[in-house]
């Protein structure tokens, strides 16, 4: 799918598209597929539920609640038509994002803190899915690596909290055990295994650590025994319900949401490529009704007082890996999470996992979004400007969460922004951004003698200037070479006089470059042209060099103005 909204050319790989109807095998065994990949997920609620100190049944209800998100969620992404939904199979997924913010507000104002909260934060995405394409210059795309690699960073320490300060006291050797091996089947399985158990390493490795636990006395035998008492089906009960606001979090969750909503469109983003041959670039109408599900989705967990949403991207690889992507499995999964929501004894299963399996799970997700960040962040050019904003956001990150009594008694002002490491690198980085930006030309010049051109240097400005914008790499590469390939051809074949006149300018959407000179038009061409048309025609070199151009440039085009040849090429980014 583009922006030209052509028909998407169905993949070798993928056997059914969203709107093929697999037979009824393929589609309830691909979804229980899916159900093992986002269960494990459901450690986040959990999470919160202990650290609210919520009773066994509260926990189950929350946990019950939990899943219906997830239908609902998962449900509203897969709506081909309307205004929701990208139409795409894309399972909602607990997202370890918001974990940071609303750990923090699970402690000052308890689970109804938590509830409200993260309404307002599903309130933000909303917004934003209106407006993707104008946070790009606002949100760079290498300050939003930071946000996913702070993400990482605290959702690690939180696991190595439940590891090292367990709630039942100092750790014992059981508590090691069953910690080392869940983490070891857990990184056996991603590493070593492939297809379904590779994707759902982390719920096979929970699995493990649950059995491991129960000969070691971790996990105590009677806790399962009075699984036995619980009625076999029960609709979730609402006792855990409650709301209420806090401005003093208000950041934390806007960041949060933004984290949240620009990850969402990643993920549906390849999503769409995988689903079409002829992809070049996202059509971000599908996109942002995606994010608007998405964003609706956390309204929701807010109002059933459970965790937050967002695309799962375990599904995503499942969907690549499967080559099944027709929305009926998105409804199969959608109705299994349902009829579970109803069996109390699944739930309190859930409810009742050792510290050390959290911890484990914990530290093994975040090794998952540490790469997303830091391939996110090395995807760029640096100049000292970004250099400083991606290292000062994550020192003031890292500072957060290794010095937190030196931020309790700062002035009580600055406290929401020194909530988590999350918040505080993420200010750091924005208002860094933005300070940099001023004196920072967005457009820039370079002068080429056509009777000694140097290439090298030309190709070394480009790349500087691409350092300074932040740009992505392989879109500097192709400028550099369009632009030795383009001065090139122009003093060799275009009887340039006078000096040549390079400008390229950058606005996070496009790098443009625009030359111009004293000569002759370079031709523009659809079509690679014959050898002969290169060997005995005048303009044969012109217009190979221009069809090469084409290849790599997104557009292109060539013009007289005022008596000179101008020559603009625009690459997307």
């Amino acid at each position: 799918m583009s922006e030209s909204a052509h028909a998407a050319r169905k993949p070798i790989a993928m056997q059914y598209m969203p709107g093929d109807a697999p037979p009824l095998s393929v589609v309830i065994g691909n979804a229980f597929q899916y159900i093992a990949v986002v269960s494990s997920f459901l450690i986040y609620p959990l999470i919160m539920a202990r650290e609210g100190h919520l009773t066994d049944t509260e926990a189950d209800n929350m946990q019950a609640w939990g899943m219906l998100v997830l239908a609902l969620g998962t449900t509203l992404q897969a709506l081909p038509r309307g205004p929701i939904g990208s139409g795409y199979l894309a399972p909602s997924v607990m997202t370890a994002i918001f974990l940071g913010p609303s750990l923090e507000a699970v402690r000052i104002g308890g689970l109804a803190l938590l509830s409200g909260m993260t309404i307002f934060g599903g309130i933000v995405q909303v917004m934003l899915s209106r407006g993707l394409n104008r946070m790009r210059a606002l949100l760079p795309p290498e300050l939003a690596g930071v946000v996913v690699f702070l993400v990482g960073m605290s959702n690690g320490v939180v696991g190595l909290r439940y590891l090292l300060q367990p709630t039942g006291g100092a750790p014992a050797a059981g508590h090691w055990i069953v910690a080392g091996l869940t983490l070891a089947v857990m990184a056996g399985t991603n590493v070593w295994s492939k297809g379904v158990i590779g994707l759902s390493c982390g719920l096979i490795g929970t699995a493990v650590g649950y059995i491991i636990a129960i000969p070691l006395g971790v996990l105590p035998w009677e806790s399962l025994v009075q699984l036995a008492d619980l009625p076999l089906v029960s609709a979730p009960g609402t006792s855990h319900f409650g709301w209420s606001f806090s401005p003093a979090l208000m950041l934390p969750f806007v960041i949060a949401a933004l984290a949240n909503g620009l990850k969402g469109a990643a993920l549906l983003t390849a999503s769409q490529r995988m689903l079409d041959d002829d992809w070049k670039r996202p059509d971000m109408r599908p996109i942002s009704r995606g994010v608007l599900a998405d964003g609706l989705t956390v309204i929701a967990a807010g109002i059933c007082s459970v965790f937050a949403v967002n695309v799962s991207a375990s599904s995503v690889g499942l969907t690549a890996a499967t080559g099944v992507a027709s929305r009926r499995v998105a409804y199969a999964t959608s109705a299994i999470f349902v009829l579970m929501a109803f069996l109390p004894m699944f739930t309190r299963f859930l409810v009742l996992a050792p510290d050390s399996v959290v911890g484990a799970t914990l530290l093994f997700s975040s090794c998952t979004i540490l790469k997303s960040g830091m391939e996110a962040i090395a995807a760029r050019l640096y100049d000292t400007r970004k250099t400083l904003v991606v290292g000062l956001s994550i020192m003031g990150g890292v500072a957060v969460e290794a010095f937190p009594a030196a931020f309790n008694e700062m002035p009580g002002w600055i406290h929401p922004l020194t909530v988590s490491a999350l918040v505080f690198g993420t200010a750091i980085g924005f208002l860094l951004n933005l300070c940099f930006r001023i004196g920072q030309r967005q457009r820039t010049l370079i002068v080429l003698d056509p009777e000694m051109p140097d290439l090298e240097a030309l190709a070394r400005f480009i790349e500087g200037r691409g350092a300074g914008w932040g740009a992505m790499r392989d879109v500097v590469k192709k400028a550099e070479w369009a632009a030795q390939e383009l001065a090139g051809t122009v003093v060799h074949y275009c009887n340039p006089r006078g000096p040549m006149e390079l400008s390229v300018s950058f606005d996070e959407f496009n790098l443009n470059m625009q030359l111009q000179y004293t000569g002759d038009m370079l031709p523009m061409v659809d079509r690679r042209p014959s050898p002969d048309e290169i060997a005995d025609h005048e303009d044969g070199p012109r217009r190979l060099a221009a069809y090469l151009l084409r290849r790599v440039a997104t557009s292109i085009s060539s013009r007289m103005r005022g008596g000179k040849a101008v020559v603009d090429l625009r690459f997307e980014h």
